[in-house]
């Protein structure tokens, strides 16, 4: 097949996993604090109201919050479309972290970078298509990737500087990279020093973007950990804690130490470190030093958890991330010969791999599909009892084991009717209590006709009436 042909068909591939993402995006509902971050969001006003409560009563993440209510009040279609395009925009920014440039977008590496993310990101659901979790993570992600980018040139490049005007930008940009999330502002301040200590090493200068960039990327840290409310957080949290703070502390760090090797974060740095090791004792190479401060970055971003009261799967985000670019640099670095007996047959053999691999596409989105079917019959049913003036609704739990959505690890309903979950999810269709029951399920595909209909039916076109904000 000619080189012509190879790319067209590689062009193909990636429109069809870009698709696929915003389909994914499109037939995922509004999911656990997806409702209770709706609930009096009327007005951009009620937005930046919000945040200022939030700020001074929960917690630090004013960056990612905003992102939440901006697009809850916007609405979920056009969410849909923007993290489409903000995915598209971390898997290119992520490529130039791998390779240092922005000339040339590698289409095999793009849909090698979506393969890798689809099967060693441990919640893949809760991290790229629920709402609430997509704006913490994925962009707050892309935000920083995005920040390091001139740092990443200046290394390539002593030469690089950025105008004035760019280099204040990047001081606002570092802002917003600072005023993310705890361990990912962790895992960039670690790369930061480190890059920083190189540079007194060899006595280097510093350009007006890179003093900007850090004192920008130092206030919104300070800003994310100095929050008010994350101290009321802790209390919350540690108020079930009797351990001595050395025992607490001991516990924390196995624990972190069990989640960083469960969630594949020990496994790619693991790899990483055997083959720079024979990159650099065995091929006498030496290995490119932001390769260091990106493996630096993924182990902050687990063990910075040590100091919080928990750890969510989905904070491993930004761990896998750099993760991922971490062994990128290392693979890149390599320069290994392809054989000729693949290098001739490369194109059928990405047509067999991403046939072997639709079929975990396949089931996965059938999956996804099945959690909205649930959601779709909920809110008909309520509905229904609504207009039976029946404001107190018994409804089935909808769960999935299924990590790629958005509802794996995530609570839809609980028993305890005056939980948040349940009060938020009442509050939102405008009845006054709902609470679970755990009846046997109907077989979500008997009625082919009538899912078929459903699954045609966009999300947002199905019984507006019932949110009452």
């Amino acid at each position: 097949m000619t080189i012509r042909n190879s790319k067209i068909l590689l062009i193909i591939a990636c429109c069809f996993v870009v698709m696929l993402f915003l389909i994914l995006n499109i037939y995922t509902p509004l999911i656990a604090d997806d409702f209770t971050n709706s609930l009096g969001i009327n007005t951009f006003n009620d937005v930046i109201r919000s945040q200022y409560e939030y700020y001074f009563g929960w917690g630090g993440r004013v960056v990612a919050s905003f992102f939440v209510q901006f697009w809850l009040l916007t609405g979920k279609p056009l969410f849909n479309i923007a993290n489409t395009i903000i995915y598209c925009l971390f898997i290119i920014i992520i490529q130039f972290h791998i390779t240092g440039s922005f000339k040339k977008i590698n289409l095999l590496l793009f849909l090698i970078l979506n393969i890798f993310f689809w099967f060693f990101m441990p919640v893949w659901g809760q991290n790229f298509l629920w709402l609430t979790g997509s704006c913490h993570y994925l962009w707050t992600s892309t935000i920083i990737l995005l920040f390091l980018v001139p740092f990443r040139i200046k290394y390539d490049n002593p030469d690089y500087k950025l105008c004035v005007p760019l280099s204040v930008l990047l001081l606002f940009l570092g802002i917003l990279a600072g005023w993310s999330v705890e361990n990912s502002g962790a895992a960039v301040l670690f790369l930061l020093i480190a890059y920083l200590i190189i540079k007194v090493i060899n006595k280097d200068k510093y350009t007006l973007f890179e003093i900007l960039g850090i004192i920008g990327f130092l206030a919104g840290f300070s800003l994310l950990i100095a929050a008010p409310g994350n101290y009321i957080r802790a209390d919350v949290f540690q108020q079930s804690d009797n351990n001595l703070f050395i025992v607490t502390f001991i516990k924390r760090i196995v624990s972190v130490t069990i989640s960083f090797i469960e969630n594949h974060g020990f496994l790619i740095i693991g790899i990483s470190f055997i083959l720079g090791f024979n990159l650099i004792y065995h091929k006498k190479q030496k290995l490119y030093t932001f390769t260091y401060f990106y493996a630096l970055a993924a182990i902050a971003g687990a063990y910075s958890m040590i100091v919080a009261p928990y750890f969510p799967t989905r904070a491993f985000f930004i761990v896998t991330v750099f993760a991922i670019i971490t062994l990128g640099n290392i693979i890149r670095q390599m320069n290994l010969k392809i054989p000729e007996i693949i290098e001739n047959n490369k194109l059928f053999i990405v047509i067999i791999v991403f046939v072997c691999l639709s079929f975990t596409f396949i089931d996965s989105t059938r999956k996804i599909l099945a959690v909205y079917l649930r959601w779709y019959d909920r809110i008909e049913f309520i509905q229904a009892e609504k207009d039976k003036n029946n404001y107190d609704i018994d409804v089935k739990v909808i769960n999935t084991t299924e990590k790629h959505a958005a509802l794996y690890g995530l609570d839809d309903l609980v028993i305890d009717e005056k939980s948040w979950q349940n009060t938020s999810v009442a509050s939102y269709y405008g009845i006054k209590s709902i609470k679970i029951n755990y009846e046997p399920m109907d077989n979500l595909w008997e009625d082919r006709e009538k899912r078929i209909r459903q699954i045609i039916i966009p999300p947002w076109k199905i019984s507006k009436e019932l949110r009452r904000n």
